[in-house]
């Protein structure tokens, strides 16, 4: 998954060692691609992976905000330069655009949500903007899908065998081939999302 650290300098590890030597640093909103949190000797660490394709390490304690994909539920919400309403606009967005969620501030009592539209523009629009979250393909997610059209494969073989030589059908029939197409295509998903999920 994606992130953005939140610290103002975050010390990167080429391992789980605390005396281990510092490989590089990253700064306040450098965005990173994290696994699942490991321990060792009783420290926390999160392995991410660098620009360069390298493996690395930061402490679990870093903060950092996951980076959610979303489309806006609304129409004519305004992208604003800075987290506030007498800023300049930079565009308008609508119903359905597609919004990368990079963070929440909040200003002067009131919560911001900065975000990255589809070409690249970075912005901020109220904390109040309906955004529906979308699903983000991982590798988890992925044999979560595949388990479950596993079971519905064996759910339609279980209806469809015992009826397999009636020849007129019937409605239990249709509801277990249904349940075996249903069955194929999440497993098919589920495939795709193992093979393509960056983690």
């Amino acid at each position: 998954m994606k992130a953005r650290i939140l610290d103002p300098q975050v010390n990167v590890y080429s391992s789980m060692e605390e005396n281990s030597i510092s490989i590089a640093t990253l700064k306040e909103g450098s965005e990173i691609e994290f696994g699942s949190s490991k321990k060792k000797a009783g420290k926390v660490w999160v392995p991410i992976t660098l620009s360069t394709g390298q493996q690395a390490y930061i402490p679990g304690e870093t903060h950092i905000y996951v980076i959610r994909e979303g489309a806006l539920l609304q129409n004519n919400v305004d992208m604003h330069a800075e987290p506030s309403s007498s800023s300049s606009i930079k565009q308008k967005l609508n119903r359905n655009d597609k919004v990368s969620v990079l963070q929440v501030v909040k200003e002067d009592g009131e919560d911001w949500v900065r975000i990255r539209d589809a070409n690249g523009s970075e912005g901020f629009i109220g904390g109040n903007t309906r955004i529906r979250v979308l699903q983000q393909k991982t590798k988890a997610q992925a044999r979560k899908n595949m388990l479950t059209g596993v079971m519905w494969i064996i759910a339609g073989i279980v209806i469809v065998y015992p009826n397999f030589s009636v020849s007129s059908g019937g409605t239990i029939t249709y509801l277990g081939y249904a349940a075996l197409l249903f069955g194929v295509g999440m497993l098919v998903m589920g495939i795709y999302q193992l093979v393509t999920s960056p983690v």
